[in-house]
């Protein structure tokens, strides 16, 4: 676990001993229970849309919803003013930090991750974690364009993927949802969701090969071309 990780996760703890999250406003729905900051105002659908893109992510990655806490700042500055750095997920807790205007499914589909395969498995801010949680955090972004429009450098565009595997910085995270859009459209969602499920028991690059039928440098050569120009990657033709 990072420490920056670490230090929230024993700031949050000092603070639940303190009592300090006693006076906010408890929220139960079907699979989530949230905590809001007192005098937070929160639009009408801003609960129902939350839970509504956790189940609907749940279907898709194919695992039950299990039920989570999710406290609620009304600002990143305010997290860090009580040291603790929202949007955290705590997956084996079952537990979420974020703040008011953060995407309203990636914290989520951290969650829902950790039902598919452990954080040592799939770190949770490595590359293929970050990846999916982007792609299906409910905003609906077209991931290439997104990317594509950011001008990232050609030293960061062709750094192996390796490299991003178990630590990626967070100026990363659009590439990293443009992976899994590509990999969904030039192979299958199928395919992604076997991979992340074996991960437990292969090394990532071969179980590329068995699955993909292309090594990461295979992929990542297309997919940058992908990146570059509109249209349909061609590898798995």
């Amino acid at each position: 676990m990072p420490q920056w990780l670490e230090d929230t996760k024993q700031n949050i703890q000092s603070l639940k001993k303190k009592g300090y999250f006693n006076s906010w406003n408890r929220y139960q729905t079907k699979a989530i229970t949230f905590y809001l900051c007192p005098d937070l105002t929160l639009s009408n659908n801003w609960l129902e849309q939350r839970e509504n893109i956790y189940l609907k992510n749940a279907e898709k990655l194919r695992v039950k919803a299990p039920h989570t806490n999710f406290y609620v700042y009304p600002s990143l500055e305010f997290g860090k003013s009580i040291n603790v750095v929202p949007a955290t997920s705590f997956v084996q807790a079952k537990e979420i930090h974020g703040y008011l205007n953060q995407s309203p499914g990636h914290e989520l589909t951290h969650i829902l991750l950790g039902e598919i395969n452990s954080t040592e498995n799939l770190p949770a801010n490595g590359l293929w974690s970050e990846g999916v949680c982007v792609y299906l955090d409910g905003t609906k972004t077209d991931r290439h364009k997104h990317a594509n429009s950011l001008n990232y450098s050609e030293e960061i565009l062709k750094t192996p993927w390796q490299n991003w595997k178990n630590n990626l910085p967070s100026s990363l995270y659009p590439l990293s949802g443009s992976v899994i859009q590509y990999l969904n459209e030039c192979f299958s969602w199928d395919l992604i969701l076997e991979f992340l499920k074996r991960l437990k028991y292969n090394n990532d690059n071969e179980l590329s090969i068995q699955l993909f039928k292309h090594s990461f440098t295979e992929i990542q050569q297309d997919w940058y071309l992908w990146l570059k120009k509109e249209g349909q990657p061609d590898i798995s033709g």
